[in-house]
């Protein structure tokens, strides 16, 4: 009897020890992925680099707004004007229409003024000597040629090409006009005042995509049907 005590606690210490080794295997098991759990919670926020799924998108984004521009009718025109605008996305083509529109007025009534200095940054050098010529030429005779522009009744853009930097872009203008020749006591030598003339001329225009210079230069002037 006096022996059960002591039984009773070497029971005890056996589960006891029973328990710990239990306790042991499981809590101190390693599973492999220690060092990567200490490595992610070491590592400096730099050490992590941001993925580039925005930059993607927007790239995406803009190819694809790119490809959804529409500039023209004809395909072959507008698949052209659609390569300038890739070098110069502020380019428009009803903007670029309205511009060619008022330089056309402008550089009628500077030529039929007989001022070409203004003209100079919106004229090639060919075209800008053929004024001079002209003028020269009418200023020996003593003659002066009055033109007046009545309005633009159409103008479209018939051709665009881009090489290298240079985008040209030529336009049919159909204009009607009051053309006058006189002398220099304004005696009408060649005209009438009271008549209207329809004409219809393709003009082309070039630009430096990479200049800073905003304005288109005019290269060349030709009758048109």
């Amino acid at each position: 009897m006096n022996n059960i005590p002591y039984i009773d606690i070497l029971i005890l210490a056996m589960i006891a020890i029973f328990i710990i080794n239990r306790l042991k295997n499981v809590l101190g098991k390693k599973t492999g992925n220690e060092q990567d759990i200490v490595e992610k919670f070491s590592r400096n926020k730099t050490s992590f680099k941001e993925s580039p799924p925005d930059q993607t998108t927007v790239s995406q984004v803009t190819k694809d707004k790119v490809k959804d521009v529409f500039f023209h009718e004809d395909p072959k025109i507008n698949s052209d004007l659609r390569k300038i605008y890739n070098q110069d996305q502020s380019f428009e083509s009803e903007q670029f229409l309205d511009g060619s529109k008022k330089a056309f007025e402008y550089i009628i009534k500077n030529y039929s003024e007989e001022n070409l200095e203004p003209l100079k940054a919106l004229l090639s050098k060919s075209i800008y000597k053929d004024f001079q010529s002209q003028i020269n030429a009418r200023m020996k005779k003593s003659e002066n040629l009055d033109i007046t522009i009545i309005g633009i009744k159409s103008a479209e853009i018939i051709s665009a090409y881009l090489k290298s930097n240079i985008a040209n872009i030529s336009v049919k203008f159909n204009s009607e006009q009051v053309q006058v020749l006189k002398d220099l006591k304004g005696k009408i030598i060649d005209g009438d005042s009271n008549q209207i003339l329809t004409i219809v001329e393709q003009w082309s225009f070039s630009k430096n995509l990479k200049s800073k210079d905003p304005n288109w230069t005019l290269e060349k002037i030709e009758e048109s049907s």
